[in-house]
């Protein structure tokens, strides 16, 4: 005999599972290698999987984190750890013209070192777990963050 195991998702975790667009349009047309890992983040929240949930996020920061710093002329940006980045970023918007997409640089990065401080550093240290108050809370922050790198890059 076989055994078939049945999950209950609640209403408010089962909106997370197999979304396509967890981010939007926009974030899917401008970064198409972060498609496996959006669905997977938004399945692992669906399925009560906090850390899992987040591992998948911070990987999508990474594709976020190049891709600003390619923006911004950051040299060897995968090479470097977020602070290094962070740093050679806020530098490269200080010597811009003032205008709103100086501004929306600012804003993004400031969003991205929230992010760092708040999560990825933890993330990388095996003790740390997850809930899945924590991860809705990041999906909202990548969501933000990959959305405002959308219009800029």
């Amino acid at each position: 005999m076989s055994i078939v195991n049945f999950f209950y998702m609640p209403a408010d975790q089962a909106d997370f599972y197999s979304r396509e667009k967890l981010f939007g349009s926009a974030v899917n047309a401008k970064f198409p290698s972060i498609h496996f890992d959006m669905v997977e983040a938004g399945n692992c929240f669906a399925m009560g999987r906090g850390t899992a949930c987040v591992f998948h996020l911070m990987r999508i920061m990474e594709v976020g984190v190049q891709e600003f710093g390619k923006k911004l002329g950051v040299a060897i940006v995968t090479e470097k750890n977020w602070q290094n980045i962070l740093d050679e970023l806020n530098k490269a918007i200080k010597t811009l013209p003032k205008s709103p997409a100086t501004v929306e640089m600012s804003q993004a990065s400031a969003n991205l070192y929230a992010v760092k401080l708040a999560w990825r550093n933890e993330v990388m240290h095996p003790n740390d777990k997850y809930t899945l108050e924590e991860a809705k809370n990041l999906i909202g922050q990548v969501k933000l963050f990959m959305g405002q790198l959308a219009s800029i890059v």
